[in-house]
């Protein structure tokens, strides 16, 4: 496999990470805050402010993972993977990878 090949297809892979962890943040953060609207509940104003803070980083990750440049992928990627736990995310964004490739074509 060529090294030009080889950035593009780590480049994807970090692209996939960056869409499942924005993913599972905006959708758990979206689930708690929808608790939290209707009465289920009851968060102080500090946990309502970092509920919306999670909310938009993950939106920011997954719009980043869609929308962003290869070339930035694996920077953003280390910064979103700075636990040991990130091993699952890894595990759990392969199959995102897979589905992806299908659709990602180089030019």
């Amino acid at each position: 496999m060529s090294k030009r090949l080889r950035q593009l297809d780590q480049a994807l892979f970090w692209r996939s990470y960056l869409l499942t962890v924005g993913f599972l943040m905006f959708s758990g953060a979206s689930v708690v805050g929808y608790a939290a609207w209707n009465g289920s509940l009851e968060l102080e104003w500090w946990g309502v402010l970092v509920t919306c803070a999670i909310i938009l980083g993950g939106a920011l990750l997954f719009g980043f993972g869609i929308f962003g440049r290869n070339s930035k992928m694996e920077g953003w990627a280390d910064v979103a993977s700075t636990h040991e736990a990130a091993i699952i995310l890894v595990v759990i964004s392969y199959p995102v990878y897979l589905i992806l490739k299908l659709f990602y074509r180089p030019r």
